[in-house]
């Protein structure tokens, strides 16, 4: 085969994979790709201070003795080529692959393919999707049984005057669409020594493609260990949340949409009515909205909110709820007008108990009426802006009972100071 034809299949082998979306959302493994596969073309072997330059952009000083940056995302980038001939091209005869310790890019037929560079174990990564997926299906599942149960007789059973209240009006009194945000969790793969995918790993600091990218330039030694998978996970009650507020926005004829956090568009920030709901953590891309106007500051630890006024501290304890006890957890809802005449639906907890309580909280009709007395005059704001805090007992991950121990209205101008309040 010469090398015009190799050139000529790695680059169709490299464009299918680039165009199915198997480096993931990171823009960066893709222009590593194809700077190999262009060298190839050119009949070379790029140097490591040739890729720093070339495709991370760095100067002279680079020193790959001190920095592994060139490595680690080779390694990353292997990891996902052998994902994706596992998974979705895992029926290409011909494959590239990087070799261990090089930079270039060959093609290999599937039955020839070194033993070092055989795709991740199937058989365990497949079980490790299962897993997360079955989270996802659980929410779905329960979305589709409240839609079969419901049977259309919201009305019937009072969601429709829930959806009447000022908590929930405003997003049924115009012609935006409502968007639900369900906050997930980025979690990558975890290699073992051997180069398979042992375990899946949630970073607190790694929320998306990009940030696993810089995670590992910050510490090689461990993003060396991590590939993105390109998997989430839900929190489980967050399907049983979802289903409850379903109950109320389905009162409307208004179009729907239910997306991941992290496929949020910053853009629907103003195009459309924002329901969240999820765990304080999951907030991600809307968190400093939430929280700029509020008395509330999040703690060390997403299980830990503070009262800036009085100075009150809000612990939960069900990191590690024991099977004997009850324990102590926090719902959030908070609700505020938006950049451009939309309104946020905030639908939280520290864990799953306080997000259950919050759910249940705006969406069954007595809590609705003891929310409407509580805050008279947040109520009556329009739009309405303000928080309300629950202190959950919560049981074995269920919400037994709460009592409301914060609340508080928002000033909005505080929210948004101007940064989006500029339409097309």
């Amino acid at each position: 085969m010469s090398a015009t034809n190799d050139h000529t299949l790695i680059r169709e082998q490299a464009d299918r994979i680039v165009a199915r979306g198997a480096l993931g959302r990171s823009p960066t493994y893709v222009r590593l790709l194809e700077f190999l596969v262009a060298c190839v073309g050119e009949g070379r072997t790029p140097k490591e201070l040739e890729i720093a330059a070339q495709v991370f952009g760095k100067g002279p000083d680079f020193d790959p003795s001190q920095d592994s940056m060139v490595r680690v995302y080779a390694h990353n980038l292997r990891q996902k080529l052998n994902h994706y001939y596992t998974n979705d091209g895992r029926d290409e005869a011909l494959q590239i692959a990087i070799p261990k310790g090089e930079y270039r890019v060959t093609i290999v037929s599937a039955e020839t393919r070194p033993a070092d560079e055989t795709p991740i174990m199937r058989v365990g990564l497949t079980r490790l999707r299962l897993a997360a997926a079955a989270v996802v299906l659980v929410a779905l599942a329960a979305a589709v049984g409240f839609v079969v149960g419901a049977g259309g007789n919201t009305g019937e059973s009072g969601y429709g005057t829930v959806a009447a209240s000022p908590i929930w009006s405003e997003l049924f009194d115009d012609d935006l669409p409502v968007l639900v945000v369900v906050g997930d969790y980025f979690i990558v793969g975890e290699l073992d020594e051997a180069g398979n995918v042992a375990r899946l790993v949630r970073e607190f600091a790694v929320n998306s493609s990009e940030d696993l990218d810089i995670f590992s330039m910050m510490d090689p030694e461990r993003g060396a260990r991590y590939v993105d998978l390109d998997l989430t996970y839900l929190a489980r009650s967050t399907a049983f949340a979802l289903r409850d507020l379903l109950r109320v926005i389905y009162t409307s004829d208004k179009p729907v949409t239910v997306v991941p956090m992290s496929d949020l568009d910053i853009e629907d920030v103003r195009t459309s009515h924002i329901v969240y709901v999820g765990y304080i953590s999951a907030l991600d891309k809307i968190i400093e909205f939430v929280f700029a106007s509020s008395s509330l500051e999040i703690g060390d630890t997403f299980d830990e909110l503070t009262n800036l006024e009085t100075g009150d501290r809000y612990v939960s304890e069900a990191g590690l709820p024991a099977d004997y006890r009850d324990y102590r957890d926090y719902g959030l809802f908070s609700t505020f007008p938006g950049p451009s005449g939309n309104q946020f639906v905030v639908v939280a907890g520290t864990r799953d108990a306080g997000l259950m309580h919050s759910a249940e909280a705006v969406s069954d009709p007595p809590y609705v009426r003891s929310i409407e007395q509580a805050v008279p005059e947040a109520i009556a704001a329009e739009p309405p802006a303000f928080e309300l805090l629950y202190e959950v007992t919560g049981f074995d991950r269920t919400n037994l009972d709460a009592m409301l121990v914060h609340s508080a209205q928002l000033d909005f101008s505080e929210i948004w100071r101007g940064e989006l309040l500029e339409t097309d």
